[in-house]
């Protein structure tokens, strides 16, 4: 009777735990391969594991193992001082977690991000996300995002310095030659507020979008949300 009360508990506490952490969880019978950047960490709890994952910011997911109390926290990017491992998991029970972000879907998942950061530590946060900074392809996309993401009551009146968003558009490598950063490639769909882009002095070299759906070249050191894209979730 203990036991079972016990483990009820347990249960019941990690479910709590997770939906305040913000972390999804499945159990699952999986043959996992292809986990890059893992970390392990031998003989944890399951809330050991969900509290280190979730005071990481690296950490997007992490899987554990039943049987050996094995504790594996993926991450996207490598992260400063630690030691990386290839995972192979194979028939075994796991149990996977994962951060439980708002993901909007259309056609790619997209996540605006409110909390504000220059371009590169933009770039960054997108990719501890196993995501990256949006890239635009046509004009319905472009005011889809800014429909979804930037039109709110609390904006003010001036479109270039209130609710705008990073994009991965720059031109910072060759001046007025915009690419996009994550597939580096030319930006051949182009959707500039008249008069723009207005860099007279080549300082503003990254391309944020305005809450109509029209693109700025701003500067790029300057804080500013931003929106994170990635094909599957």
């Amino acid at each position: 009777m203990f036991q079972t009360s016990h483990y009820v508990f347990v249960t019941l506490f990690l479910e709590v735990f997770c939906k305040q952490r913000s972390v999804s969880y499945s159990v699952v019978d999986i043959e996992a391969t292809n986990y890059p950047l893992t970390v392990s960490y031998p003989d944890f709890s399951i809330l050991q594991c969900g509290t280190l994952c979730t005071e990481d910011s690296y950490c997007t997911e992490f899987l554990f193992n039943k049987t050996n109390k094995q504790c594996n926290a993926v991450h996207c990017v490598s992260k400063p001082g630690y030691s990386y491992q290839f995972l192979s998991l194979k028939n075994d029970q796991v149990l996977r977690f994962r951060k439980d972000l708002n993901w909007t879907y259309m056609g790619h998942y997209y996540y605006h991000v409110e909390k504000t950061a220059t371009w590169e530590e933009a770039k960054l946060e997108c990719q501890k996300l196993c995501s990256y900074l949006v890239e635009i392809n046509s004009k319905e996309e472009s005011d889809w995002l800014a429909a979804s993401f930037l039109m709110k009551d609390s904006c003010g009146s001036n479109i270039f310095t209130s609710c705008t968003a990073w994009t991965g558009g720059n031109d910072r490598s060759t001046e007025r030659q915009y690419l996009w950063d994550h597939s580096n490639t030319l930006i051949n769909f182009s959707n500039w507020y008249p008069r723009e882009p207005s860099d007279s002095s080549a300082t503003e070299n990254c391309i944020t979008l305005m809450r109509d759906g029209r693109w700025n070249d701003g500067i790029c050191h300057l804080p500013n949300s931003y929106i994170c894209e990635k094909n599957d979730i």
